[in-house]
């Protein structure tokens, strides 16, 4: 499980803080649970450590602050300028970047997930805002239910 954000930016750090309480729990051995902050491409390559990758971060979408989303990740082919990208930090290449590096140098493990946060504060601050703050226990059941179909197959 990565935990991507800044926690010194309110609620980009929801990433971050769920990896807090999941490191605070007995996993499976074979589960890691990684705070990657707003590492740069690099995370590629240790991707290919994992049969499989749950990302939670913080993501714009429709719904209201602190509402989740879901999905399976399917990522298309490889990138024109891999040498431009690797680069960037994570939030300037963005995810979408990061896992299309990872599988045009072949990294990117077989099944990616992603848990999404819709922010309400995204300034200075080390404090989640009351909605976001109150989707973290839903997140982690959320990261469980995709751990349970992962470790069945």
């Amino acid at each position: 499980m990565a935990g991507i954000g800044n926690r010194l930016i309110a609620d980009d750090g929801f990433g971050p803080r769920v990896v807090d309480l999941l490191s605070e729990r007995e996993l499976p051995d074979h589960v890691e649970v990684r705070d990657f902050g707003t590492a740069g491409m690099t995370i590629a390559t240790d991707l290919a450590d994992y049969d499989a990758v749950i990302f939670v971060d913080s993501m714009d979408h429709d719904g209201e602050p602190g509402s989740l989303t879901k999905s399976r990740l399917v990522v298309e082919e490889g990138v024109e300028d891999v040498a431009e990208l690797a680069r960037l930090t994570l939030h300037e290449a963005g995810l979408e970047g990061l896992l299309r590096f990872s599988k045009s140098i072949g990294t990117l493990p077989d099944d990616v997930f992603f848990v999404g946060c819709k922010p309400k504060t995204l300034c200075p601050s080390l404090e989640l805002s009351p909605e976001v703050e109150a989707a973290l226990e839903r997140a982690v059941a959320i990261v469980d239910e995709i751990l349970e179909k992962i470790l069945v197959k």
